[in-house]
């Protein structure tokens, strides 16, 4: 019994340390390529694109669910050709993650356009039809996607809204520019850089949730005296 239990023990330990061991890797390769712009061009070549409109993602229906189609850099700048636009446009894109291969992920909308950029936004319906897909509400198509695409497809929906609203610096007026990931923009007057937000949220306890309605309705039956508890007199 003894030996049954430590072979059981090594596996969860070999498995686990096998499981931290890949995140710490990914975790280091997104790093690199945040922070590196030659290495974030070179995982372009080998990496995917999600596409969005106007911070609607490109969906295909597939037996009553959506299915997130992906675009090869190749594959992307023949479909930029054909509406006239070159690979100018790419360097709109954003990194969203990787793979435990080290496949990058990028995100490119095509309807928002950029201050530095002179490309202009590409129309929805030809692009549906060309891509046979359409661009739908990410909050509509929730359900109908898997963990994994749903987690992805937020995270950039979150970080292609944040560079469309911080194209230009807060101090000078000046159009800002971005990396070739997207992890930071910097204001070129002035060198003032711009991080995107991150918000952790945390679970509050039972105990913690009751005082903040104890003290929510304290407050309504101070404003409010006929809200508040009252008496009820028994015969």
């Amino acid at each position: 019994m003894s030996l049954y239990c430590g072979i059981a023990y090594r596996r969860k330990s070999f498995w686990c340390y096998r499981l931290l061991s890949t995140y710490v890797t990914k975790t280091r390769y997104l790093f690199e390529l945040k922070e590196d712009d030659h290495a974030c061009k070179k995982a372009q070549q080998t990496g995917a694109f999600y596409l969005f409109h106007s911070l609607a993602p490109l969906l295909q229906t597939s037996e009553r669910q959506y299915v997130v189609p992906r675009l090869s850099l190749l594959e992307l700048e023949r479909f930029l050709c054909r509406f006239g636009q070159d690979a100018q446009r790419i360097e709109d894109s954003v990194l969203i993650g990787c793979s435990d291969q080290h496949e990058a992920w990028f995100a490119l909308d095509l309807g928002l356009s950029s201050a530095s950029s002179t490309q202009a936004s590409l129309p929805k319906t030809e692009v549906e039809a060309e891509l046979k897909g359409s661009f739908t509400d990410l909050r509509k198509a929730l359900f109908q996607l898997n963990s994994m695409d749903s987690s992805l497809l937020f995270t950039a929906q979150a970080l292609l809204r944040w560079h469309n609203g911080h194209q230009f610096c807060s101090r000078s007026g000046q159009p800002t520019k971005k990396n070739v990931a997207g992890s930071k923009r910097v204001c070129p007057s002035n060198n003032l850089i711009y991080y995107p937000q991150v918000k952790v949220w945390k679970r509050q306890s039972a105990e913690k949730l009751q005082k903040r309605w104890d003290w929510r309705w304290k407050v309504c039956s101070i404003l409010h005296p006929s809200t508040g508890p009252s008496l009820i007199p028994r015969s």
